[in-house]
Formats: C-alpha cells, structure tokens, sequence
C-alpha cells in the first residue's frame, strides 16, 4: 500500500508532463478555423500570408479569400482577392480587398503560430 501511493503521484506526473508537452497544433484556437493551401512568412516583406482557396471561420462568420495577409511591420490583417464574407446573420459581402478587424487579426496571429510560422509583433 505504502508503493501505490508514490506510483500514482509519479504516473499523474507523467501524464501531466506529456499533455503539457503536446504538439500545440492539438490545441483548437476557440471560435476559429482556417484552411488554406499553403501557409508561409514572406520575411523580406515581414509578413504572414495564407495562400490558395483560404477559408476562416470565426465565430458563425466564413470568410472566403485566394490570400489573407498579415503584416507585422503594420500589425494590420486584409484578405484579397475573389472574396466573400457570410455574417453569422446570413448577410453576404463580396469585394476584391477588405480589411480584417482585431479580434480575427489576433486569433489568426495565433493561428500562424500554432503552425509554427514565426511571428514577431
């Protein structure tokens, strides 16, 4: 009885070290998903872009783009290129260009992270 005790103590921490060091590409970003063809950083240029046939969706909206672009030197996020923006209330926006608000820039920063593109803001 006396052995047990230590055996479970040890095995629990195990198992937390384990979950602590899981991959984080296994940790969902709430309210977000994105898929894209690729993701890359152009580092000439400071920026983070997805590229080919992006989707995001964020919290009920889905955002359709060939590029959605985030620049760190201006810590701005814009998708351009055959895009199309469906409100959570159903309403459809399509424009070539449009900038993206805070809260989408942010959790896409950690997106791009969890990837394990390097971002520097």
């Amino acid at each position: 009885m006396a052995l047990v005790r230590p055996l479970l103590l040890i095995s629990s921490l195990w198992l937390g070290l384990l979950l602590a060091c899981a991959p984080s590409s296994a940790q969902p970003i709430e309210g977000l998903e994105v898929t894209s063809d690729e993701l890359f950083e152009d580092k000439r240029e400071a920026r983070i872009i997805a590229r080919g046939n992006v989707e995001i969706r964020y919290f009920g909206e889905i955002l359709l783009a060939d590029r959605v672009i985030y620049d760190r030197k201006l810590n701005r996020l814009w998708a351009e290129g055959n895009l199309k923006l469906q409100e959570a209330d159903g309403k459809v926006t399509r424009a070539s260009s449009m900038s993206l608000d805070e809260g989408l820039r942010d959790a896409f920063i950690r997106y791009a992270r969890r990837e394990k593109v390097l971002v520097d803001r």
